[in-house]
């Protein structure tokens, strides 16, 4: 079975998965996940967060979004300029007035009030994806962005500062990977931190 078709069957089996949460067990595992993410190291020294606003059964990211803004560090959310462009990355100061609706029914941040950021001035990435397995495989949604943005920077690969989010349900024995595929360093769970790197030592 060809990596392509091995992708498609476990994006559909996981995101079933998924989607059968109740939206209080969502949001009960999501708030321990962000107290992993929040208890890091590289968290608590970054200053310039790139993260991802959660849509459908997604790991709720607000809590980690307000807490970038109430403590003055800067918000780098995603903008999707196509399938075939990498994403545009903006800083946002007002949730309320800085967003427009945007690809995939996310709001997104308005380029004319949302300055644009360089992919080097990011110290902190926050990585989504539909399943994850403990040697930093990751299958993400199809378009390659945030790949594109890890493979830039490898330095916070190195840091640990680069850190996937999902729910115990969507760790898998193994994601097919492809060349273009980059491993994650840290997954965060609601039952465990995965440091993906003493995996595969």
């Amino acid at each position: 079975m060809r990596a392509g078709h091995q992708k498609a069957t476990l994006r559909r089996r996981i995101r079933r998965s998924r989607d059968d949460l109740s939206e209080a067990e969502i949001e009960r595992r999501s708030a321990r996940i962000i107290r992993r993410i929040t208890g890091l190291p590289a968290w608590k020294r970054s200053r310039t967060r790139l993260l991802f606003r959660s849509f459908g059964s997604e790991v709720r990211t607000d809590l980690l979004i307000d807490e970038t803004i109430v403590n003055g560090a800067r918000l780098v959310l995603p903008k999707v300029q196509g399938m075939e462009q990498p994403l545009s990355l903006h800083q946002v100061r007002n949730l309320r007035t800085d967003l427009v609706p945007g690809s995939f029914g996310i709001c997104e941040p308005d380029e004319e009030r949302c300055p644009e950021l360089a992919i080097d001035e990011i110290d902190f990435v926050l990585v989504p994806g539909i399943a994850f397995d403990r040697r930093g495989g990751r299958l993400g949604y199809g378009g390659g962005f945030f790949d594109y943005i890890l493979n830039l920077r490898g330095d916070l690969l190195e840091q640990g500062a680069a850190v996937a989010v999902g729910f115990s349900l969507q760790i898998v024995d193994g994601v097919p990977m492809e060349g273009w595929d980059i491993r994650v360093p840290l997954i965060a769970t609601e039952r465990e931190l995965i440091d993906t790197r003493s995996e595969r030592s």
